[in-house]
């Protein structure tokens, strides 16, 4: 089926903010809508080569739209409310083979109570109720849902849950991840990006049923599906209940300053950014929040450096074993170099802090790492 035009190919300079992306094509520099709200730091790396499709309607501020990005040898669709349209044609005749091509069974944007739900299949005496979530990140095989904080999808999961319990056995939720890429094997709940969404799939037990359904894409926009029945795997939610794991803190240095990092004395910071990896076996979320907070009693390195940085952000990497070591010795070997001694005074590693001279999250090495341990590394 067709998802999308090719209207003009470009590669991706910059996001300023969720609803616009700026390429440069042969046309020139574009300005285009961006219809996905997630972040999708892995496919809108600087320099990716996107496709656009050129807007119809006059009234539209920006003359195209942002439908797709070349990754890893696949075209990855990106426009997320036309998940819908493929699976209304490819997807629920695959799950409800018994409904008829008429659609007399099957209604789209349906209210129940207060709850909207993409589609409503009646069969059986049996109301289906399924929304419809669009996957774009893929990483080692692995599909992760979301790639962004969803309030509004975890509402979803939750009412969807209920169906059953409120209803009867006349009622039945169902979750749909449409992923993008083709050579998806396994999906996941996103544990890192939203922990109460994750939470909400594991919860739903038998009321709610999971499916995990693959497209592939070409350049021209002709969509069809690639697997049919992805295994879905809800393990990892067991990672958050135990908030143990590690984490990744980047932090920003504007200007070069001078920094007395406790028992390592006086040391020069150049301006750029920093890569601190740490764990915490207990009560991650906490230590997370207290490396993030100003105001604290200095212990360790970190709290010394984090007291002087003019910004810092950090990634939670839930995982039953430490793992810092084996992140801060893949993180250095990407960097521009490392504060020797720094936060591994009782380890074997030259340093757990490394130094990059422009942001790694733009750097197209950097983010798999980060993928690789959050998701990966867990279900080897």
């Amino acid at each position: 089926m067709k998802l999308f035009t090719n209207s003009l190919e470009g590669h991706f300079l910059e996001r300023p903010n969720r609803f616009i992306v700026i390429a440069r094509t042969k046309k020139g520099i574009i300005r285009a809508h961006c219809p996905n709200p997630g972040r999708m730091l892995e496919l809108l790396s600087p320099g990716r080569t996107i496709i656009l499709e050129q807007n119809r309607n006059p009234s539209r501020k920006t003359g195209y739209t942002l439908v797709a990005a070349y990754y890893r040898n696949n075209v990855i669709p990106l426009y997320s409310a036309r998940a819908n349209k493929v699976v209304r044609n490819l997807v629920l005749p695959i799950l409800f083979p018994e409904v008829r091509d008429d659609a007399q069974e099957v209604k789209s944007e349906i209210t129940l109570d207060t709850s909207r739900f993409d589609f409503c299949v009646h069969l059986h005496n049996r109301f289906h109720y399924i929304e419809v979530k669009s996957c774009t990140l893929v990483e080692n095989g692995i599909g992760m849902f979301p790639d962004a904080p969803t309030t509004r999808g975890r509402r979803h999961v939750e009412e969807l849950t209920a169906l059953a319990h409120n209803y009867g056995n006349h009622y039945k939720g169902h979750v749909v991840f449409l992923i993008s890429h083709p050579d998806c094997r396994l999906f996941v709940p996103n544990i890192h990006t939203d922990p109460l969404f994750s939470l909400a799939l594991r919860e739903g037990g038998e009321n709610l049923s999971i499916h995990a359904v693959s497209i592939k894409t070409t350049p021209e926009g002709d969509a069809e599906i690639a697997s049919e029945d992805i295994p879905v795997n809800l393990s990892p939610v067991e990672w958050i209940v135990k908030d143990s794991g590690s984490y990744v803190l980047i932090l920003r240095i504007k200007n070069e300053r001078e920094i007395r990092i406790g028992s390592l004395g006086l040391i020069c910071f150049k301006s750029g950014y920093y890569c601190y990896s740490g764990s915490a076996l207990r009560n991650l979320h906490h230590r997370i929040n207290r490396h993030v907070r100003k105001r604290k009693k200095n212990h360790w390195h970190i709290d010394y450096l984090l007291e002087s940085a003019d910004s810092v952000k950090a990634y939670p990497i839930y995982n039953p074993v430490r793992l810092e070591c084996k992140i801060a010795r893949e993180i250095g070997l990407i960097s521009n170099g490392e504060i020797k001694g720094f936060g591994s005074s009782d380890c074997g590693c030259g340093s757990h802090l490394h130094y990059f001279k422009n942001n790694p999250e733009e750097m197209e090495a950097f983010i798999p790492i980060i993928f690789k341990y959050r998701h990966f590394y867990g279900l080897m």
